[in-house]
């Protein structure tokens, strides 16, 4: 018999662990009226989007297991105090968008929350990381030129998916195959004898993904019971989380793993659409 009320998703060689649903002889079937888990599945997959939801934990680098004394510059979580790993690729909706401008040390962010509800057997906790595949937004940032001649890559704040224009402190713009390229970090990474001076700065529009993290479980021990056949099924429905935006990225390279340190002067904006 197949048990509907767990997933069976798979990230590379690590899976996320399935738990199979409870399953008794039925009782009392007599003009029974189920919640259809399966339909509400089929909600979140015509009218989700993709996402990315990681394995969320805290960060490890503390002074004691019971200590909340955490470095500020941890090069282990850069400072969110969360270690984010094992993505597993799935649905989600997006829904109930809430903005409210908020003042961190990092600039003037919004605080864009939403609604969101995932498929069925996919389970958050509090700081879960959420980032959509598809959808990206806008952000704007001045960028510290590395002033190492040997180094002609500039490492951004967020990955960038794409770059809308460069302009420096004389005004003058630079472009894309001409005088930089978007490396697979999401990094520019200059050609050789051009871009703006070494150790100048310049200012960035570009475009990365979307990232939340989970702040609120609206909806989320929710259980019911299915009839297959002579047996009664018991399901934990989809579980519905209040997501905010994630300001606090950590860079990691792609070819070594190693963190990617901004620059000194880096600061960023983000700008509603």
């Amino acid at each position: 018999m197949s048990k509907y009320g767990h997933n069976k998703n798979k990230n590379g060689t690590e899976p996320w662990r399935s738990k199979d649903s409870k399953v008794v002889i039925g009782v009392d079937s007599f003009e029974r009226v189920d919640l259809n888990p399966v339909a509400f599945d089929r909600l979140v997959k015509q009218k989700g989007t993709r996402v990315k939801v990681f394995r969320t934990t805290y960060c490890p680098n503390v002074k004691s297991v019971d200590s909340a004394e955490h470095e500020i510059n941890c090069q282990l979580c850069n400072g969110s105090g969360f270690i984010d790993r094992h993505p597993i690729c799935t649905l989600a909706t997006i829904q109930s968008q809430d903005l409210e401008k908020q003042s961190h040390l990092e600039g003037l962010v919004d605080g864009n929350s939403v609604a969101s509800t995932f498929l069925v057997g996919i389970e958050l906790q509090y700081m879960t990381l959420v980032e959509l595949q598809d959808f990206t937004d806008i952000y704007i940032q001045r960028v510290l030129r590395n002033p190492n001649i040997l180094i002609r890559k500039d490492v951004l704040k967020y990955t960038a998916c794409k770059v809308n224009f460069i302009v420096d402190s004389t005004g003058k713009e630079y472009y894309i195959d001409t005088d930089y390229v978007i490396d697979r970090d999401g990094d520019l990474s200059w050609v050789l004898t051009k871009g703006p001076v070494l150790g100048g700065v310049y200012s960035i529009h570009y475009e990365a993904s979307v990232q939340f993290r989970a702040v609120k479980a609206m909806h989320v021990n929710r259980f019911t019971q299915r009839k297959v056949g002579v047996n009664t099924e018991f399901v934990k429905l989809n579980e519905q989380w209040l997501l905010e935006k994630e300001f606090l990225v950590r860079r990691r390279s792609k070819s070594t793993g190693a963190d990617l340190v901004q620059g000194p002067f880096d600061t960023h904006i983000i700008v509603e659409d």
